[in-house]
Formats: structure tokens, sequence, C-alpha cells
């Protein structure tokens, strides 16, 4: 039976609401100036549509509402065209909403299948319009150009409702392809359409299609926006705060997955070869790749040229091929403006919950993985396994143990003796620090010096050190010790820092400068050499002699010891051990220790052991002896004792020795 709408007043604010929130989307949209994907494109184009839908919708409810007005054929092809715009709609938001689910993860011929259906529902709705010209199935008008509902009338409702239900549908179907922050859509849009579509029915007069279309299209806006703002502008992965967010989310559920962080090694010599652009479409490139190894893998750029991915749901023996197909990828060449470029990469990863016990724990031990891996020479990715995980465990109990020794003056010096062949007697000592655990047990200096330094605490520890050398000597102003060298670990600036400590100490302390001695490794001062050499030049004035350490390990340059004015130059125990061993540099260092005692410089060998080592040493015209043979380092009291028994040279001797040598 055919329901005639004449006399009847429609309620079309609502359309009108819409209509303008839908153009400031738009106008919104068309900021974005990058390169716009599909899913943008059909998001903007739905927009449109929407926006002629429902402007249509308000001339054809006006022509309803004033038929007299207007020929009978006017108003029937302003509402047909109604009706086929509500299709087009229908469609369009359809096509954005499988676009935004899918995102790109999607397989072209899912889309493919999920395009066709809503064109078919299109090409249905299109023919009923069409059809309704002879049948009136969905409205006439009669010969008083009055508007009647007929039985279809409903029709565009009844094709938003279905194409919402092909939407869950195929959402249910691709579940595993869709990405868990847009659930949101999925939630939504049958919401939206239950409520407003109830409302529809009960207030028929009341036009809400577009409005339903409108809180459709917004609710995409919204996501997209949201998803804007989790994704990285040039690589259109997700963000840092991304990744955060997944690893919260995943371990709030106790949910096991891997973790994947990949830093580009070379990316600066591409910048500098090939240009900026060329890098950044390096860095795209490897996005790319990252993003469609694997659906179960959501890779996110973290920062700069550093990579991560997350992979959830793999058999150990699927994320075993997807990893070794992930690393491959690294070991081939990648093409960049017609060539083949090698685009080297360190990579770590990490199994949760296995081997770490809270995401902290875990950012912590890939940034540990990743130190490791950019020391391994051979290029090869560091898994973080067991044996890693027992590692980074003693370094963080180090770490640890280090903060509390600060706070509670846990930290202690010992001294080792350096004994001066010419004279019988120890001429002095270095000062090292030292550390033990809570149950007592040393730390090995080379296993919390590096972590100190890591740390940046290094140049704490060394005004520690100096403060307390500085008090020992104070507290034992009646023994002549000679003079206590104290390592200092800083760079150029820190070390002129150090300085003005040092002499602030003595003045507080009242020691006399050629007591003390620095003990710095050449890379300490290659910053900047002529601010170096000024910098002890001053010191040598002053007495405070500054000491070359390690020399022979293969860091130090004879250019540079020839050009500085130290006063002592260290010979590294290793390379006293191999000299004995292997007697084919005797000769270079010979010829090194001559060189540099013509110039005044002394020449201090460390860590002789061996009557041979000590032979060696003495044959070389080496007068300063420093090792087990002659004294391990000791305690303070230790060391006194040992002075007490073996009278060191003066202070001024001291000062007036090293000059001589």
């Amino acid at each position: 039976m055919m329901e005639t709408a004449q006399a009847m007043k429609y309620i079309v604010v609502p359309e009108y609401i819409s209509c303008v929130m839908l153009l400031m989307i738009g106008i919104y949209s068309l900021y974005n100036k990058t390169r716009r994907s599909l899913k943008e494109t059909a998001f903007q184009a739905s927009v449109v549509f929407a926006i002629a839908a429902i402007l249509n919708n308000i001339i054809s409810i006006y022509a309803i509402e004033n038929a007299e007005r207007f020929p009978v054929a006017i108003n029937l092809y302003v509402n047909s065209f109604y009706f086929f715009s509500v299709a087009v709609m229908c469609a369009m938001v359809s096509i954005t909403t499988y676009l935004t689910l899918l995102d790109a993860r999607y397989q072209r011929s899912r889309l493919e299948i999920a395009v066709l259906v809503s064109m078919i529902f299109l090409c249905i709705e299109t023919a009923l319009v069409v059809i309704n010209l002879k049948t009136k199935w969905m409205f006439y008008f009669d010969e008083g150009s009055r508007y009647h509902r007929g039985p279809l009338n409903w029709i565009g409702i009844a094709f938003l409702a279905i194409a919402i239900i092909n939407v869950i549908v195929f959402y249910f179907i691709n579940r595993k392809r869709v990405k868990k922050t847009l659930r949101f859509i999925v939630y939504m849009l049958p919401a939206i359409g239950v409520v407003l579509g109830t409302v529809q029915l009960f207030l028929p007069n009341t036009i809400l299609t577009g409005t339903i279309i409108a809180f459709l299209l917004l609710t995409l806006f919204i996501n997209s926006q949201q998803q804007r703002a989790r994704v990285d502008s040039l690589t259109d992965i997700s963000t840092r705060e991304a990744f955060f967010t997944e690893l919260t989310r995943l371990a709030g559920k106790s949910q096991p997955f891997h973790v994947i962080l990949l830093r580009l090694r070379n990316l600066k010599a591409i910048n500098t070869q090939y240009g900026q652009r060329a890098g950044d479409r390096i860095l795209s490139e490897v996005a790319s790749s990252l993003s469609q190894m694997d659906v179960r893998a959501q890779s996110f750029r973290v920062q700069g040229a550093e990579f991560a991915v997350i992979a959830t749901k793999m058999e150990p023996d699927v994320y075993e091929s997807y990893f070794s197909v992930l690393t491959q990828a690294f070991s081939e060449g990648w093409q960049l403006e017609g060539d083949e470029i090698e685009l080297r990469a360190l990579i770590t990863d990490i199994y949760y919950p296995e081997h770490a016990s809270g995401i902290d724990e875990l950012i912590d031990s890939l940034e540990y993985a990743m130190r490791v891996a950019k020391l391994e020479l051979s290029g090869r990715p560091v898994r973080f396994d067991c044996v890693l995980q027992e590692r980074f465990r003693r370094r963080n109990y180090i770490s640890t143990r280090m903060d509390t020794a600060l706070r509670e003056d846990g930290f202690y010096l010992n001294y080792q003796p350096v004994y001066n062949t010419e004279h019988q007697r120890f001429s002095g000592g270095e000062v090292l620090l030292r550390l033990n655990e809570e149950n007592g047990r040393p730390i090995p200096p080379a296993e919390f010096i590096p972590i100190a330094i890591e740390n940046g605490i290094a140049t704490k520890l060394g005004k520690m050190v100096m403060e307390k050398t500085c008090r020992f000597l104070q507290e034992h102003s009646d023994l002549e010790i000679g003079w206590l060298s104290i390592n200092v670990s800083s760079q150029q600036d820190e070390f002129d820092d150090t300085v003005r400590h040092l002499e602030m100490l003595l003045e507080k302390y009242q020691i006399d400068p050629c007591r003390i001695k620095l003990e710095i490794t050449e890379l300490v001062l290659l910053d900047d050499l002529d601010k170096a050499k000024k910098t002890m030049e001053e010191l040598n004035k002053r007495g405070i002699g500054v000491y070359l350490d390690d020399f022979g390990t293969g860091y130090s340059n004879l250019v540079n010891v020839m050009t500085l004015p130290f006063q002592c130059v260290k010979i590294d125990k290793g390379f006293i051990r191999d000299i004995t061993e292997d007697s084919k540099g005797y000769g270079m260092l010979h010829t090194v220790v001559t060189g540099l005692q013509s110039m005044q410089v002394s020449v201090l060998a460390e860590g002789v052991e061996t009557p041979e080592q000590d032979n060696l040493v003495r044959n070389l015209g080496i007068s300063l002896i420093q090792g087990y043979f002659y004294a391990r380092p000791m305690l303070d009291d230790e060391f006194i004792w040992l002075l007490s028994q073996h009278k060191p040279l003066s202070a001024r001797e001291s000062c007036s020795f090293s000059a001589q040598e």
C-alpha cells in the first residue's frame, strides 16, 4: 500500500550540520601536501560524494515540500538521484573502510573481491532506482505533484545496513591482517548505524541518511588522524611512540613476542655519496621491505636510521625462517640511482618474556645487544640469548653497585709502587680505583671502568680519586712519598675541567703539585692537540707532570708523542710481553726509548712480571719499572709499610729526577 507524504514537514537540520561537518573535514584533508595513498584518495572521494548527496537530499526535500512550484519530472529525477547518491555513498564508504582496515597489509585479490561485492550492491540499487521510474516501488508523484512513498522506500537505509554488515564480515575474514588499533572502526560503525537507524525508524520525518554517512566518515577521519600521529611521514610505517604503545599493550596481555632492532650502519656514507634525498629513499625502501615480509610482523621507525619489528603469533621455526630472510636482505645489494649498493646493518633480537621481565628491561636489553653488535666485526646479528642475558645482568649489577658505592663511599684505592733501578728504591706509585661486590669479592677494573665511561660517571670517579689521593698525601705528609699518578679517562673538555678541579684540591689539601701526575691516553687529547699542548705546558710549569698511558696498544701516534710535552711515557705491559716472546719489535722500542730520553722524557715499563721481562726492560735503558715482579697493587697501609722499608725519593728529588729523565 502506497503512503502519501503530502503536507508532511521534514526535519533536515541534521543534514545541514552534517554537510558543514563534512565540508570542514574535506578542507582539512586538502592541507595534506604529502603523496596521497589509495586509502586517502578513496576517503576524499567519499567526502565529495557525501556532500553532493546531502545537498541533493536537502534539495529533494525542499522540492517535495514545495511540489507545486516544480514540474513533476524535476522532482522525480532529483529524488531518483538522491537514492542513487545514497547507493554511491554506501559503496565509497565501504571501499574506504576496506582500505583502512587492511592498510598496507592487504592482498590485492581480497580487496578486489570486497570492492566487487560493494559494486554489485551499488548496481542493484541503481537498477532499482531506474526501474522505479516505471514500477513506483520506491516513490512516485501523483498528478497533483504530491509525493508518495513506495513499499521499497526504505531501500536506502537497508543498503546502508548491508554496507555495514559487509564491512563487519570483511573484518572477520581478514582479522589476522587488521591492525589491532583499527578495531575501533569495526566497533563504531555498527553502533552508529544501529543508533541513528533506530532514530530514523521512529522519526521517519527526520532525515538522517546523510547524517549516518557523515558520522561514518567522521569515524574514519578520526581514526586516520590517530594513525597519522602514529605513522612516520617519511617511511609510512609506525613511529617510536606507536612502538612503545604496542609493546605495552602486548606485555599487558602477557602475550609472548619477538622484537628485532635494526640500525643502518652506512647511511651517512650513502648520504655523502648520493645526497640526502637518496638516503631518504633508502629509508623508505627499507621500511617498505620490512612491512611486506610478513603480516604478523609490524615494523616501526624508532629514530633516524633505526627500525624495530614486533613479531607476534609465530611458531619458533616460522620466526627463525622470517629472521633469516630479514638478515639475508641486508647481505645482498640494494638498488640506488642505478647502482647496486651494500647496505650494512646492525641487527639484534629478543624474545619476551623469556629474556626480559618488563618493557624497560626489554628496551635496555636491546640497547645493550646493539652495543655488542657494534663491536661485532663479523657483522653477524647478535641474538639476545641466555648467555648475553647473563652478561647484561652482570653489567646492570655492576652499574647499580657503582651507584651505591658513589653514594656510600664504597670505592677504595690501591697503590702500585714504581721502582727506580738507578736509585734502587721505589720512587712513587700509581693510584688504582677498586670496587668490591656486596660479598666482598673484587670487581675487576676492566669490568667496571668501561661501564663507568659508558654511564658518564668516569669523570666523577676521577675527581673522587683525586680527592682521596690528596687526602691520603695530606694525612701522611710525614712520609716521603715521591709521587702518585692518577688515571684520567675523560675527553678534552672534561680533561680541562679535571685539571681545574685538581688545582683546587692541591690548594685545599696543601699538596706540592710535584707529588701528583696525571695519566692519560692519547685519545683524551685528540680533539684539539693545540689546546691540549697548551694545557700540558701549564701543568708542567706547575710541576704536575702528564704521563702518556698505554703506549704500544695501537692507539699511540709517535708524532703526537714527540709533539706533546709528556713528562713520561708508559710502555704498555702487552707490548713488553710481546717483545719478550718475539724480538721483532725490540729494535723499534729501543729506538723509541732512546729518542724519548734524548728529549728529556721519562720512560716507564708497565706489567713487568718475570726476570726475563725485567732484564729486557733494563737492557732497553728503562729505569722506571712497575709490575708484579716488584710489587702488586696494595692497600694504603701496605703501601706505607713498603715505602718505609725502601725509602722513596723525596718530593723534590722526584720532581728533579723526572725532569732529568
